[in-house]
């Protein structure tokens, strides 16, 4: 049974381990998930990223509901209200994000939204006085169009089940102080563009 994001924040690690030798995989497999926890200090579980062909990696979950204010602040975001408290939580998750960003990691669509609201709050050299999602997508990773010629959206979608992370972009407009941006956040590689909208 696959987790699914839910409220909560988590990260994927995927295993290395996996396209080696199949007769020691399961366990190669179990001692890097052991290894994980040993450099972490969390638990991690199996989870599958990859639709149609496997790409095995293991879950921990950073914060989960009810807990620290972040994970209030995210759910307030995916519903396009305005935020203009807390904004230096946006921060705190991130930093708690990058402490895993030396294996290969994938972001589920709040892992995501933390580093795509940071990206844009560094553009803007400080912290506004509020922010607002416009819209969320998730692409195929490897889709032609490029990010500032995508067409405007005002749609947020669901998060994307955990099985089709491994081939996930995420791709937000946000709206920071007047201004938009579409940020795309694919693993831990982040792109940011400013973008013109309608009045």
């Amino acid at each position: 049974m696959q987790p699914e994001e839910g409220d909560d924040i988590f990260i994927l690690i995927v295993d290395e381990t996996y396209g080696g030798d199949e007769e020691t995989y399961i366990s190669d497999s179990e001692n890097y998930r052991k290894q994980l926890e040993r450099d972490f200090q969390v638990s991690f579980v199996p989870a599958n990223i990859g639709a149609g062909a496997d790409i095995p990696s293991f879950l921990t979950i950073i914060a989960t509901a009810p807990g620290p204010v972040w994970v209030v602040v995210l759910s307030v975001f995916f519903l396009g209200k305005p935020i203009n408290e807390n904004l230096s939580a946006w921060g705190e998750i991130a930093a708690k994000l990058r402490r895993f960003f030396s294996r290969p990691v994938v972001l589920s669509r709040n892992g995501a939204a933390a580093l795509a609201v940071e990206a844009v709050l560094e553009e803007m050299d400080g912290l506004p006085k509020s922010i607002r999602l416009i819209s969320y997508r998730s692409h195929y990773a490897g889709f032609d169009d490029k990010l500032a010629s995508l067409p405007n959206s005002m749609e947020i979608e669901a998060s994307p089940p955990v099985l089709n992370l491994g081939h996930t972009e995420h791709v937000f407009e946000i709206e920071v102080d007047g201004t938009s941006f579409r940020v795309g956040v694919s693993g831990k590689n982040v792109e940011l563009v400013r973008i013109e909208r309608a009045a």
